[in-house]
């Protein structure tokens, strides 16, 4: 079992995408679309506050959007207003916590999160030492095996399938250290040869054909950072389903 040490930081930011815009959602961000009748923002917020090993929850949004849903405000123990973009919100998330202090960072258009999920990718990471920066995926078999109709970017790696999930975790000390690597990172993530760009032409090609590693991806990830960083098999394909356009927010 986990012990309760780590921060979260939930990311609800930004502006509602123009699909749901068109279809008469009137809302702030995805973060606010209605799921089962109830704003997500407040069902993921829910799931984290649920969690045994979460020891405060930051939820980043602005502030006249979560005063429109009293419960965010209740769930959070600090709203705080997002940056100009998903890094610089990021970074605002993590102002104040100590250098050695653990922080998930969180995307809230996770419908399906659950607490006990939360909890499986802590105790993952509780067994990684050292590490600053653990990056959850989810297998594509275990996905698709309970939720075959949400679609996802795959990538094909040596040990099998994967995608990523909407939860990290960064040491609060690195976040800083690594904002450049992190935008470039967030700029190439729904296209795995942009991804594969980033590390060297011939992982790329290596990923292409599926002759890459989870290690060496992890080595060379590492490397551009100067930190620890390593991949976290996710057990739980609920951190994975997100709502990216408006087909998911249906398919869910």
């Amino acid at each position: 079992m986990s012990e309760r040490s780590f921060a979260v930081v939930a990311l609800a930011g930004g502006l509602l995408e123009s699909d749901f815009r068109r279809a008469g959602y009137d809302v702030p961000n995805k973060a606010y679309l209605p799921v089962d009748g109830e704003v997500m923002l407040v069902r993921v917020l829910r799931a984290l506050r649920g969690a045994r090993s979460v020891t405060q929850v930051r939820c980043v949004t602005q502030a006249r959007a979560a005063a429109t849903e009293p419960p965010v405000a209740a769930l959070c123990d600090a709203v705080i207003e997002p940056g100009y973009d998903l890094i610089s919100s990021v970074i605002a998330g993590f102002e104040g916590l100590g250098d050695e202090e653990r922080v998930l960072v969180v995307a809230t258009d996770l419908p399906l999160l659950t607490p006990a999920a939360v909890d499986h990718f802590t105790e993952r990471i509780e067994q990684i030492v050292p590490l600053d920066i653990g990056y959850g995926f989810v297998e594509r078999r275990l996905h698709e095996r309970r939720y075959p109709n949400v679609r996802h970017t795959w990538v094909r790696l040596r040990e099998g399938t994967f995608c990523g999930a909407g939860i990290s975790m960064i040491r609060a000390g690195s976040v800083r250290r690594v904002e450049t690597v992190l935008r470039e990172f967030v700029a190439a993530r729904k296209s795995p040869a942009k991804m594969a760009s980033l590390f060297s032409p011939l992982l790329a090609l290596k990923i292409l054909f599926g002759q890459v590693g989870v290690a060496e991806l992890e080595h060379r990830a590492s490397e551009l950072t100067g930190l620890v960083c390593r991949g976290v098999i996710c057990p739980d394909p609920e951190v994975a389903v997100n709502i990216d356009r408006l087909q998911d927010l249906k398919t869910v």
